[in-house]
């Protein structure tokens, strides 16, 4: 093996000097690797190509594309607008996958049909994805800049990522119904492109998507890593609970559930996000100035990549706040999309993470739902009709 990594790491710094880049020549050392290493029964070859992906994370990720044209340098002596750190974060989610490695989009690769170069050249392209990702949103934090810069809205308005309200990432089960521990188990999104895997105890939409959505508007306006300072009193009011111990205790309780999350995601806007929790840091402290009991939280840097790209969506939060679990999640579907395509009843139940088994209750369940949605001036019309939800915005 170490012969196969010197040999690997020798040909890289030949390919190097004869004037390749740092990205082609670990590709190009990748592609000798396993070639080698197949020669011999029995060997792991991605084992080998360990330096070669290792090589990727040297890469300059704002480098000029070298050997231009002496009429490409003329054109482009105009000088050019500086990116700032969000349009370069937008531009990292856009250009997840790498044609130049694959040979074609990344829309239109066959994961199945894949070869092992083609394999080892994911990698390789996914490792630069997440580290270029990584290294803005380094630079974001030292800037202090804030989610609102990212993802702007109103204050009378809610914001949701796209890609929960088209998943069941919060359920509508039964109340009485006691909630699930999940570990690392694929969540449903409608979406097959996008995998979500969780850990962590069942979040439903009638309290724990609420309290978080409220938790964003709370920290909208703070830098990006820094501790967040609300009252339970005022978390109450804001989400429309009554002002008491049982929805103190719930609030509570809600926060330490969104804590207590793990998300690994999988997506083609933005390759993979890892170890996502929706509220990082949680604690009861004393106010220096009132002396008294506030909420400390801070959230992960990472949740912006979620909102990145204008893929998030914005609801009118006292009429949101208002709705039935499934309206609400039936909601979070419709306005993740302009227009709207039909909704399968069963796709519908799924994104709900309804345990429901009677289709015919389920169709009453949903129709209410519409007519709901309808009455808040939400949606200008929706219906059931056979096994499909339609809608129009």
């Amino acid at each position: 093996m170490s012969s196969l990594k010197n040999a690997a790491q020798k040909h890289i710094d030949e390919l190097v000097k004869s004037g390749l880049s740092h990205e082609e020549a670990a590709l190009q050392a990748a592609k000798a690797v396993y070639a080698a290493a197949t020669a011999f029964p029995g060997v792991q070859s991605e084992a080998f190509i360990a330096v070669a992906i290792a090589e990727s994370s040297k890469i300059d990720f704002d480098a000029p594309t070298p050997g231009p044209t002496a009429s490409a340098t003329a054109q482009s002596s105009v000088p050019k607008k500086k990116r700032t750190v969000i349009e370069q974060l937008d531009e990292a989610v856009k250009a997840r996958q790498q044609p130049e490695l694959f040979g074609a989009t990344g829309s239109g690769m066959n994961k199945v049909a894949m070869s092992p170069l083609d394999s080892i050249a994911a990698k390789v392209a996914e490792r630069k994805e997440i580290e270029k990702m990584d290294r803005i949103i380094s630079e974001m934090t030292q800037m202090e800049l804030s989610l609102f810069d990212i993802a702007p809205w109103d204050d009378d308005l809610r914001v949701i990522p796209n890609d929960w309200g088209r998943s069941a990432v919060f359920t509508v089960r039964n109340k009485g119904q006691k909630r699930r521990a999940y570990d690392n188990e694929l969540i449903y999104h409608y979406n097959k492109a996008v995998e979500i895997h969780y850990t962590g105890i069942e979040l439903r939409a009638d309290d724990d998507e609420l309290v978080w959505q409220q938790i964003l508007e709370y920290a909208k306006h703070s830098a990006i890593g820094v501790h967040v300072y609300f009252t339970l009193y005022q978390l109450l009011t804001d989400v429309g609970w009554h002002i008491n111990p049982f929805y103190y205790k719930r609030a509570l309780a809600c926060i330490n559930r969104l804590k207590a999350t793990s998300f690994q995601i999988s997506s083609p806007r933005h390759s993979r996000i890892k170890g996502l929790s929706l509220v990082k840091e949680f604690d009861i402290v004393k106010d220096e100035k009132t002396n008294r009991s506030v909420c400390q939280i801070e959230l992960s840097t990472h949740l912006v990549v979620l909102f990145a790209n204008d893929h998030y969506s914005k609801v009118i939060w006292v009429k949101y706040r208002a709705l039935s679990p499934t309206a609400r999640r039936m909601f979070d579907y419709f306005v993740t999309h302009k227009t709207p395509f039909p909704l399968k009843l069963e796709t519908f139940r799924l994104i709900c993470g309804s345990q429901s088994t009677r289709a015919k209750k389920w169709a009453e369940q949903t129709r209410d739902a519409c007519k709901e949605l309808e009455d808040a001036l939400l949606v200008q019309k929706a219906w059931v009709e056979k096994d499909s939800i339609y809608t129009i915005r």
